[in-house]
């Protein structure tokens, strides 16, 4: 299962809507705040947030980018991505080998959440960002992401227009979906 959002925890709307669909929160979850401003800081503060969703405290990972094996060897229920900017993060899970554990992880039956550039690197490639996020160097010229969806999306939705629907058309092409996500929604696959 893949729940895709503009906004993780930290958002009441979005926690109370992740609490009524994952209704067994007693496994263990991995956070990773990648591209986050304040990185492992910001994490600490989602897994804050996901305990108050009801999820178990003691069960709950924040990577640590000083420590990135920590967590290779462990099987998680619930895989946190967090946003920030979207090349930083492709570039950073590739790094740490993530991009690799993540899919091992969904394909065994974890939950995949991804909240911004979180849900943008669900997709095949995330070349149809670089008009919203800087730092597409950072890729060397390769977007391809994590795969987990053919489906495209573009979060904070509130804060774009037909403009911003149409630079994403431009890379993707017609025959893709792309999906608008607002603050408070949440896409499930």
């Amino acid at each position: 299962m893949l729940i895709l959002g503009s906004y993780g925890f930290g958002h009441l709307a979005v926690r109370s809507k992740i609490s009524g669909i994952i209704k067994d929160k007693s496994g263990k979850m991995l956070i990773i705040p990648l591209a986050s401003m304040f990185g492992k800081e910001t994490g600490e503060k989602e897994k804050d947030f996901a305990v108050m969703a009801g999820f178990q405290k003691d069960n709950i990972y924040v990577f640590d980018d000083c420590n990135p094996e920590e967590f290779l060897n462990m099987k998680f229920e619930y895989i946190v991505v967090m946003g920030g900017n979207t090349f930083q993060l492709l570039y950073y899970v590739r790094k740490y080998h993530l991009d690799t554990f993540i899919r091992e992880q969904v394909d065994n039956g974890t939950i995949y959440l991804g909240f911004s550039a979180g849900a943008c690197l669900a997709c095949r490639d995330v070349e149809y960002v670089q008009n919203f996020d800087y730092n597409n160097h950072i890729t060397d010229g390769d977007f391809s992401a994590l795969g987990l969806t053919d489906k495209y999306f573009l979060c904070h939705f509130e804060y774009r227009g037909t403009r911003e629907i149409q630079l994403c058309r431009n890379y993707i092409g017609d025959k893709s979906e792309l999906v608008t996500i607002a603050n408070d929604r949440l896409i499930i696959l």
